[in-house]
């Protein structure tokens, strides 16, 4: 899991990246926070966990690195989307700022767990 894991980190390095342009270009700085979550929970933070996988490849072979990889990558494109709406006053986006926040919270304590059980 730990490539998949960088290999998805770089994609939202690039979409940040492309969103900083994008942002810097027109002026318009009100999707900064959109690209703030994008590099800190997307390449930074997947990043360093496929690292830690590839480090310690006992860690990536659990069925909880899976679920937390499709639980992060499901919740930060809705979160990222939601928050987009919350800035075009959207008026369900609320819902979906929490619900992209918990799924993230959700996969990080899975990885957490993970990190306590095989780690010894």
């Amino acid at each position: 899991m730990g490539k998949q894991f960088l290999k998805i980190a770089a994609v939202y390095f690039a979409l940040g990246a492309l969103l900083n342009v994008i942002i810097g270009v027109s002026g318009d700085y009100s999707l900064s926070n959109v690209q703030s979550h994008i590099h800190l929970l997307g390449w930074t933070t997947l990043g360093i966990i496929g690292l830690i996988y590839v480090a310690f490849p006992a860690l990536s072979v659990t069925i909880l690195a899976r679920i937390h990889f499709w639980m992060h990558n499901i919740g930060l494109p809705v979160l990222v989307l939601a928050i987009i709406g919350k800035n075009y006053e959207v008026a369900e986006a609320g819902v979906w700022v929490v619900t992209g926040w918990v799924l993230l919270a959700a996969g990080i304590m899975l990885f957490m767990v993970n990190m306590w059980d095989r780690l010894r």
